[in-house]
């Protein structure tokens, strides 16, 4: 074989490991992606539950408190009410003195 011969055969292999070497730099970024994509759907997937997991959390205590905001005011009220029970009596005798005195 020639020089010339033993060149272009040179060149005809590297043109092979270079187109080799190409098929399997995109076999492993097609690899890498996929791999990244389902790691991310896995995140995104944990996300969406943590955060519902919040939520619901956050919607518990909200109405924890409203209950118990309800009950403080309920409680409130029949104290007033309560007092002003003890004033009826009065009250009643109060507007019958105006009513019998003004008539």
């Amino acid at each position: 074989m020639s020089m010339l011969e033993d060149i272009k055969a040179a060149e005809k292999a590297a043109d092979e490991v270079k187109k080799q070497a190409t098929a399997d730099a995109r076999s492993l970024l097609r690899d890498a992606q996929a791999k990244a994509n389902r790691e991310a759907e896995t995140m995104v997937t944990a996300a969406r539950d943590e955060a519902k997991k919040t939520i619901a959390k956050a919607e518990e205590e909200a109405k924890a408190k409203a209950q118990t905001l309800i009950e403080e005011n309920a409680a409130k009220d029949t104290a007033k009410a309560e007092q002003a029970r003890t004033k009826l009596d009065e009250a009643v005798k109060y507007i019958m003195e105006k009513v019998v005195i003004e008539c």
